[in-house]
């Protein structure tokens, strides 16, 4: 089976100068909306860090071509 693959991306916000949450209900939708699309989430990873609100959440998703 072939497969494609989808990243998407979700900023964190910063609360302060070190605490960073997920934009939970954004984050939320946008892989409700892929999984009825037919893609399924494989991975979920924070790439990279930063206090300033830099910092995003990445997914990795997929589906059969």
């Amino acid at each position: 089976m072939q497969w494609e693959y989808k990243v998407v991306n979700s900023k964190i916000k910063a609360k302060g100068f070190i605490i960073t949450e997920p934009d939970v209900n954004g984050f939320e939708n946008s892989l409700n909306e892929l999984g009825r699309q037919n893609w399924e989430l494989v991975s979920c990873s924070i790439p990279s860090a930063s206090a300033w609100g830099g910092s995003h959440i990445q997914a990795v998703l997929k589906r059969p071509r």
